[in-house]
This record gives structure tokens, sequence and C-alpha cells, in this order.
């Protein structure tokens, strides 16, 4: 006699069996990360009070993973967050961006991580994988860290294939639990992430190191720098992203390119074949060497020819839009641009009487002395005292109701949040006065009543 299941949900299938309800703590089941080669499955089949996976923009899950050596074990760092988690779980598949039926290199089981291989059943079985197999890295039942609030992250050991087989896609599922013992109320989310092998062959060459606002020579502690030279990236640009990140900070390498200033790795926002943009990590004044190497702890690594570059106490210096010397300026609050629409399309100029936020590097120490590469998520004011010029007016210090680290940002931005005064219509200048050092002289915003 042949028993109709009919529609049983999942969880009234896990409250029947128990086994297979302790079974899912320790890992989910194989193909869940999302991947569509895969079937495009996740874990709202199970937790689905939050369906479908990334709907609560609140989390996340990441997956931070460099550029490859062929053959060379690294670790891949899976980060899963969100603000009212408690208990955390993951699911990891590497696959050849070429062919994603096929797995990409070796995944190591670790007392925190687990790897289990595709024998065609619900659970797999526990690796060493056979030739051919898939294989996915998990949670195990000891590295759910309950109770643990915000975040939980897990360091999976991968071996890349041998040789250079191309581009990698990491595929990946987070479960953001709250920790009720079962699987309501959980925030599942996925995502995917390509890297290739670092094979950069043409030894970087620095013509100029300039600051990376202003493009004047020089710079300062944390200020932003920009590189410029040949024999970089081979792509057509990359800025860092999360996944580029080492845990909250920002990469000492790039598009396998890195980055050293006074014999420290810089970290680096972007790089592209001729500029790289990166944040000075030594507190120095005078002259440091600068050094930009290709493939960095590589086999092939490549160190280029070294430059100079002479840092003082401060080197303020204001942003502008593209090629212009309009500020890089917003209404507070707001994505619009304080600017000509011909210079940034949907800007406006301001009005006297208006607040706008102008944004710049290099103007020293802050309160919360943040290291170069961090993020600051708090206010950090500027240490030194400031005076504020617009349109050839001193702004009262109430008319300054910010000047530090802009949150949100890498430690080498800052923020002016600053009231204009009654000024002249017209392409207003603003300048910035620090221990006696001024931002650049032609920099302005435009006013207008």
């Amino acid at each position: 006699m042949k028993t109709k299941l009919g529609k049983l949900t999942c969880g009234a299938l896990l409250g029947a069996l128990p086994g297979l309800m302790y079974a899912l703590s320790g890992g989910p089941p194989l193909k869940r990360t999302g991947a569509a080669v895969d079937g495009g499955l996740n874990c709202t089949a199970c937790h689905v009070t939050y369906a479908p996976a990334n709907s609560d923009a609140r989390g996340r899950v990441v997956v931070q993973a460099k550029f490859y050596t062929p053959g060379l074990k690294q670790v891949i760092r899976v980060r899963v967050e969100h603000p009212e988690a408690q208990r955390w779980g993951f699911e990891l598949t590497a696959r050849l961006a070429s062919d994603e039926t096929k797995t990409a290199g070796t995944l190591s089981a670790t007392s925190t991580v687990q790897v289990r291989c595709d024998d065609g059943s619900f659970l797999g079985v526990q690796a060493p994988c056979t030739t051919g197999q898939l294989e996915f890295a998990s949670h195990n039942s000891t590295s759910t860290a309950q109770s643990k609030p915000n975040f939980n992250t897990w360091d999976v050991e991968w071996t890349p294939p041998s040789t250079d087989l191309g581009e990698v896609v990491f595929y990946a599922a987070g479960n953001a639990a709250n920790n009720n013992q079962n699987n309501q109320g959980d925030r599942i989310y996925t995502t995917s992430t390509r890297i290739s092998s670092c094979n950069l062959s043409a030894r970087p060459q620095i013509t100029s190191i300039l600051n990376g606002a202003s493009f004047v020579a020089g710079g300062s502690q944390n200020a932003m720098v920009s590189v410029f030279g040949s024999g970089f990236a081979a792509s057509q640009g990359k800025s860092a992203s999360i996944s580029d990140f080492d845990d909250l900070d920002f990469p000492t390498e790039l598009g396998c390119l890195a980055v050293e200033i006074g014999g420290k790795r810089a970290p680096i926002s972007f790089v592209n074949d001729r500029q790289i943009n990166a944040q000075v990590p030594v507190n120095a004044v005078g002259p440091v060497e600068v050094r930009v190497i290709a493939n960095p702890g590589r086999p092939n690594e490549i160190r280029g020819n070294s430059e100079n570059m002479t840092l003082t106490q401060t080197s303020p210096a204001f942003f502008v839009f593209g090629t212009t010397k309009s500020i890089a300026a917003l209404f507070p609050n707001s994505t619009q641009a304080v600017a000509d629409p011909a210079v940034v399309p949907g800007g406006r100029a301001a009005k006297p009487g208006e607040v706008v936020t102008l944004y710049g590097t290099g103007f020293g120490a802050t309160s919360n002395n943040l290291a170069a590469g961090k993020v600051a998520f708090e206010t950090s004011e500027i240490l030194e005292r400031i005076t504020v010029t617009i349109g050839g007016v001193i702004l009262a210090s109430s008319d300054v109701t910010y000047a530090g680290l802009s949150p949100g940002s890498i430690s080498g931005l800052y923020q002016f949040n600053v009231k204009v005064p009654v000024v002249p219509d017209g392409n207003t200048p603003v300048s910035v006065d620090i221990a006696g050092t001024k931002t650049q002289a032609d920099a302005f915003i435009p006013v207008r009543r």
C-alpha cells in the first residue's frame, strides 16, 4: 500500500524525524548555497519566516577571498551578519567559472568547519571526497556560536587547483538564526564571489605619488594618495568591496597589487592599469620610500622600482568632482550633489544659510585615533584647530557643526558640515586652514539664491 505524503511542510518533516533535526543542527543539506547550477536552492526551504533569501537588508553573508596561486592553500573567510541574530550557520562551495558543474580545488575540514561530499544523498558523506565529487564546507555542531550577537565568521581552508584554470566562483549561504531551537524566525542570505589567479608579468613602474584629492606632491599620515605609473593591474579597474576586506579593514592587496609606503603595506581602495589609490600607513615626517609590488607574497612576486614621497604633519585637500575644481560636496542626509548640474547631473547650487558637507583628506589626527585602513563607524573629530573660510568669510565655530572622519568610510576620508554664509552668487572659493597649511586655493562650491 502506497502512502501519500501530500504537501508535508519542512517543519512537519523535521518534527517527525528528530534524528534528521539533529543532523541539520550540525550543518545544512548539500546544494543549499543558491548556486543556479545546483538548482538555485537555499536554506529558505526550511527557514521560511523571512523568505526569500536576502529579504531583510539589515543582514548579509560575505565571502572574503583573494586572488589565488595554483596549488597554494589559502583561507576563505565567511562572515554572516544581522543585528538581531544569536546563532549562526553557513554553507560554501567552490566551482570553476568555466564549468560550474565542476568543483574548484579542495576544501579542508578544521575544528570549526566540516566538509562533505556529494554522493547523491541528502546530507552527503564526510570528506575526503573522491575525484569529481562536489564539495561543500559548512559549520559543524560546535561552531554555531550560540548567543553570539551581531555576526560570526568561519575560516575555511581552500587549496586551489594545481594549475591555473581561470576564474573560481564561490557560492555561499548564511543563516542568521535567532537561537530559539527551531527553524522559525531565522534569516537566510546568499552571495557569490569570483576570484582569479595572480599572474601579472610586468614590473610595476612608479612615475608620481600625489595627494589623492588635490593631486599635488606629498602626503601625511592616514592621508589618501594616488600612485601613478605603469605595469599595474591588467584589468580596467577594481574598487575595494566587502569581499576584498580583511575582516572589516580595507585590503592591503587588491587586483594582485600591493603598495609599500615607508616599509609598511598600505590599505588600497582602487587600482587600474595606471593608478592605485592607497592610504599612508606610517606616522612620519620627511621622505619615505614607496614601492608597488605585483603578485605580492607569491612565488611570482615582482617588486617594482622605489620612489620617494615627502610626508608632512598634515596635507589638507578637498576632493573634487571629476576633473573640475568643484569640491565633492553633498547636502546632508541625501545623495544630491552641491554642484552645477552640468558637472553632476541632478546637482544644484547651495543657498546662503544651508548646511553642506564637504569631503577631503590629509587633516591629521582625530579623537578616535583610527589606524590606516580602518572604517570610521563613529564620529571622530579633528584634534588640531581649523579655520573654514567660504567666499572670504571666516565661519564661526557654531557654523562648523562637524569636522572629522566621515562615518562609514575609510579613515582617510574627512568631512566638514558647514553653514554657507551670505556671499555673492557664483563659484565661491572654500578653504580649510589647519596648523598654518591650507587646502588647494582654487577649490569652490556653487552658491546661488
